[in-house]
């Protein structure tokens, strides 16, 4: 079977053609990433998230693309976002241990803590859509093609969303200082 009918099976939600597709491409991609973060565990989320995400995706595949590309792009994306995950991670680790060493919290960072409290209640009561949409785009950094992509969204609707989402957090935050 060749690429091009490979897709089209994808396509149509052919569970054979996603089965020849793991297999083809699975042992490949999960040498790659664990070479890349040498995490075997790691490894294997990322590249079963990847490959769930072709499935989910699977309408939005082109005949004519290169699935071994599109694969890569999505795992690269993966990849990235587990890195940077992997440091903010760290970074709030360091920030809960310092914590528990000093005696006492500063005003800064209770300010802090308040208003990222505030953030997340305020995302938490978004529509769904939304909110998946404005999380992928601000704390994921994912672009709105990649976001399109990933929810099976338009491009303008993704930009539609941020923008809703920008917009009533900027009013949100004006009326609660006052301005």
């Amino acid at each position: 079977m060749d690429e091009h009918q490979l897709i089209e099976m994808l396509r149509e939600g052919d569970p054979l053609s996603f089965e020849i597709l793991f297999q083809q491409y699975y042992v490949r991609f999960y040498n790659f990433v664990r070479n890349l973060i040498k995490d075997s565990h790691n490894a294997e989320d990322i590249v079963q998230n990847v490959f769930m995400k072709v499935w989910i995706n699977r309408k939005n595949l082109h005949p004519d693309q290169s699935i071994h590309n599109y694969i890569y792009v999505l795992t690269k994306h993966e990849v990235l976002n587990h890195i940077r995950d992997r440091r903010a991670y760290v970074q709030v680790e360091r920030l809960i241990i310092s914590d528990h060493t000093s005696p006492s919290i500063t005003d800064e960072t209770f300010l802090f803590r308040e208003l990222d409290e505030r953030i997340r209640c305020f995302i938490a009561a978004m529509p769904e859509q939304r909110r998946k949409v404005f999380m992928l785009s601000r704390y994921r950094g994912m672009s709105n093609k990649e976001i399109a992509l990933t929810l099976g969204l338009s491009v303008r609707t993704v930009d539609r969303h941020i923008n809703l989402a920008l917009a009533s957090l900027r009013k949100e935050f004006m009326n609660n200082m006052g301005v």
